[in-house]
């Protein structure tokens, strides 16, 4: 089957990372040259990777709107359209993030819900992919391109604010800048944006790819279920999403040192159920479909 990469909404993944990429890559160069401080005090690694990532972003664009296989530009498809949704509400908490002033307790909530949210959407990716009968390495792509869109989305986002309201990201990291030793608040600001970008770039997906193959995992073993395992197996999902939160939400309440144990728990909790989700909604789908073929008729 043969794809014509001229149509847009073949194409739209594709120019969503590229487009996103280029007005990234504008930024990075503006803040480097703009605030040359911000290079010269240790953030010429950050600017590099910042750019390396771009271009592999870019590179991966130009792949994307060429490829002629089905299975590819279905995956893409799917990614795209959930990372455009995840990358809605990582704006939206960032925004708020920057211009609110939130308890603690609050903060940790919408930090655990981000989290949560993309192990959902990543593991969706993933699941919905192998659901139209596609590849695992479809999937993976599919949980790997939601990232990247979300990614790049939230970076552009991120330093067209940072760079447009300078005081107010002055006031936001008074506290690190005090402590680095920099006489330039601005240069430090502009470092700060840069490096938080770099790490997003190459964090994000390989996060997506190992949250979308423990999706694949999930998928195969939980579509052959029977009906009723599944249905206590998704019971047991709730309660540890459930668990999950609690213990995150216990976290908060705690002094700093003592909090490792019950965020890791917590996080993990969040990642198995979130993970498994949509794979259950399958296997559920599939059993009742199974069952009701397999009923007598009178």
């Amino acid at each position: 089957m043969t794809i014509h990469t001229s149509d847009s909404r073949v194409a739209w993944p594709g120019n969503t990372v590229l487009v996103g990429s280029a007005m990234a890559l504008a930024l990075v160069i503006y803040g480097g040259v703009r605030f040359p401080a911000s290079i010269t005090a240790g953030g010429a690694s950050s600017l590099l990777i910042a750019i390396a990532g771009l271009a592999a972003y870019g590179t991966a664009a130009l792949w994307s709107r060429r490829s002629s296989s089905a299975d590819a530009q279905s995956a893409l498809r799917i990614g795209a359209a959930i990372g455009v949704a995840i990358a809605g509400v990582a704006i939206v908490n960032h925004g708020v993030e920057l211009w609110t002033t939130l308890p603690a307790s609050i903060g940790a909530v919408l930090g655990a819900g981000m989290w949560g949210l993309m192990f959902l959407g990543f593991g969706i990716a993933c699941s919905v992919t192998l659901a139209r009968q596609r590849p695992l390495v479809a999937g993976l792509l599919s949980s790997a391109w939601c990232a990247m869109v979300m990614a790049i989305l939230l970076i552009v986002f991120a330093l067209s604010v940072g760079f447009a309201f300078m005081p107010h990201m002055e006031s936001v990291l008074s506290t690190p800048y005090a402590a680095s030793g920099m006489a330039d608040a601005r240069a430090f600001v502009a470092g700060h944006l840069v490096s938080s970008a770099s790490s997003h770039l190459f964090i994000a997906p390989a996060i997506a790819v190992f949250v979308g193959l423990l999706s694949a995992v999930a998928f195969y073993v939980l579509v052959r279920l029977e009906r009723r395992i599944a249905s206590l197996v998704a019971c047991a999902a709730v309660l540890l999403l459930v668990g999950g939160g609690a213990s995150l939400r216990h976290a908060s309440s705690l002094e700093r040192s003592q909090r490792p144990p019950f965020i890791d728990f917590g996080l993990a909790s969040l990642a198995i159920a979130l993970v498994s989700a949509h794979p259950l909604v399958v296997a559920l789908r599939h059993s009742k479909r199974s069952s009701e073929q397999c009923a007598p008729t009178a």
